[in-house]
């Protein structure tokens, strides 16, 4: 027998691992629902995948082509995530920036 649950987890597979969460944000005018997931549990869930395990990239590369030119092929060969990520002395990264990022997202959290 078709139900609107069978036909909603034939839509959304993962709705066991991903649960949905229902919000509204007000544009003035009127109050507007929206759905959401959570971004930790959706990446836990991505990690998880053996399917994706070759193609995850956690760290930036630098490859070069038989002439010694650089190769910017994947957004992981790209100079920004090098600087973010392998300069030792990046501003971005520095212990008041994480700390005043962790603190908005804990905020903005509390709205969903």
């Amino acid at each position: 027998m078709h139900t609107l649950e069978n036909l909603l987890q034939a839509l959304d597979p993962h709705s066991a691992y991903l649960q949905w969460n229902e919000g509204q944000v007000d544009d003035g005018k009127r109050p507007l629902p929206f759905l959401n997931r959570k971004v930790l549990h959706c990446v836990r869930y991505l990690l998880r995948q053996i399917a994706y395990r070759d193609d995850f990239v956690y760290r930036p590369r630098r490859e070069y082509d038989t002439n010694g030119q650089r190769i910017y092929a994947e957004m992981h060969m790209a100079d920004w995530w090098w600087d973010l990520q392998v300069q030792p002395h990046n501003p971005f990264l520095s212990k008041q920036s994480l700390t005043e990022t962790r603190t908005h997202f804990r905020q903005v959290g509390r709205l969903f």
